[in-house]
């Protein structure tokens, strides 16, 4: 029996976060999907072979024959519907980032604690072989004592009108948009952060370029830095420096596009390549196998809960307030 996926809205990510991997993995289906424009989800749908076009995102929700909803909605109505799915006894795949600020992850990770329900953030690169690759690294001690990490996820985004990456309202902003990369990525390797710094160019309150400043235990100093700038350029890459040696990764975030991992110590020179399967087929394979046979959930909104407390803090550090959710 197939996990039955119904997709809230006909966004771009869809195609690559979701139905690709979908069409490659046994036991999952996207059987459904509503759009704000209906006309949308009739020619997204009959373009990627989805049986189903519902009237409405509450349709999709409340549907019985849906297991488990896809959210790949604007961030800040992210924990409205990730909290809609759940009371609906759905599980959720909702996309990063996981709610518009920590205090509604950490509120939704309590509801998802208590429902029993799966509920994974779409921080699809975690599911990578490659950041498993790099935790073993950290931790072999090959670097010796470990002073500096600095990760960065920088691209263009150019459609200051229309894009809601350039919408306050909506959750936009460098940070939210591609700052949670890094900031995951830190976590990930080296535990919870002290934000002791950032700088933030904003654009009429967007941020659209952030510099944080962590500190982690053991004198580990961080770097975060996103920027979405129409004029910069694309950037996409971690280093970290230790006593005895340097770790570089390029593509971190989507390690199967170029990724390559560079180690140098006094015994020379490491290069390893990002395996080539898309991350989001690893994500949805671990969605699928959280929900049909209880395998770790490595995303869940307490990890997701963790990651807003440090873009909530980066905010405020910067002299900006955090999002604020919204309803539709």
């Amino acid at each position: 029996m197939s996990l039955s996926i119904g997709v809230l809205g006909a966004a771009r990510i869809v195609k690559s976060a979701l139905l690709e991997p979908a069409a490659e993995l046994d036991g999952v289906e996207v059987t459904a999907i509503a759009a704000r424009d209906p006309e949308r989800a009739a020619a997204f749908a009959a373009e990627h072979g989805i049986p189903r076009v519902l009237d409405s995102y509450d349709a999709i929700v409340d549907d019985p024959a849906v297991d488990a909803v896809y959210v790949p909605t604007p961030a800040a109505l992210h924990g409205h519907w990730t909290r809609r799915a759940i009371e609906a006894g759905k599980h959720v795949l909702c996309e990063k980032p996981f709610t518009a600020n920590a205090d509604e992850a950490a509120a939704i990770a309590e509801l998802a604690e208590s429902s029993g329900l799966v509920v994974m953030e779409a921080l699809h690169s975690r599911y990578h072989p490659m950041w498993a690759r790099m935790t073993e690294l950290i931790d072999s001690g090959v670097l010796g004592r470990i002073s500096t990490a600095r990760a960065e996820f920088s691209t263009p985004h150019a459609d200051t009108t229309n894009d809601i990456r350039w919408q306050p309202d909506l959750g936009g902003g460098a940070l939210m948009d591609l700052g949670v990369y890094p900031v995951r990525l830190l976590r990930h390797l080296f535990g919870e952060p002290e934000v002791t710094g950032a700088q933030i160019h904003d654009i009429d309150g967007v941020d659209a370029s952030t510099t944080a400043q962590l500190a982690f235990a053991g004198g580990v100093s961080g770097e975060v830095v996103a920027i979405m700038q129409t004029d910069g350029g694309y950037a996409a890459e971690l280093h970290v420096t230790g006593s005895a040696g340097t770790l570089y990764v390029r593509m971190p975030y989507h390690p199967y596009l170029y990724g390559e991992l560079t180690l140098t110590t006094e015994s020379g020179v490491v290069v390893e390549q990002g395996d080539p399967r898309t991350t989001y087929s690893f994500q949805l394979e671990a969605f699928r196998d959280a929900v049909t046979k209880g395998a770790p959930n490595l995303t869940d909104a307490r990890e997701a809960t963790a990651t807003m407390k440090v873009i909530d803090a980066v905010y405020r550090a910067g002299g900006l307030r955090p999002r604020t959710p919204i309803a539709p």
